[in-house]
């Protein structure tokens, strides 16, 4: 019975560290592009950061070509 304690606590601990990397991206990337709607469902919904890595691989494009226009006048 400890070994299934200790499965599922190390299961909901690996869980919460990949729900706050995704949320902390993705807040990241939303405040740098000035999207506050889209920060906000990030901090209040936490759906094991399937709406954060959509929401990164979306917008990574806008992102790299700021940054190219910025490096390159």
């Amino acid at each position: 019975m400890s070994q299934v304690n200790d499965m599922f606590v190390l299961l909901i601990v690996v869980l919460l560290l990949w729900e706050a990397f995704w949320t902390y991206k993705a807040c990241w990337l939303a405040a740098k592009q000035d999207q506050k709607p889209w920060f906000i469902v990030f901090l209040i919904f936490n759906l094991l950061g399937i709406p954060e890595i959509i929401y990164l691989i979306y917008n990574k494009n806008k992102l790299n070509n700021e940054q190219e226009t910025i490096d390159n006048p």
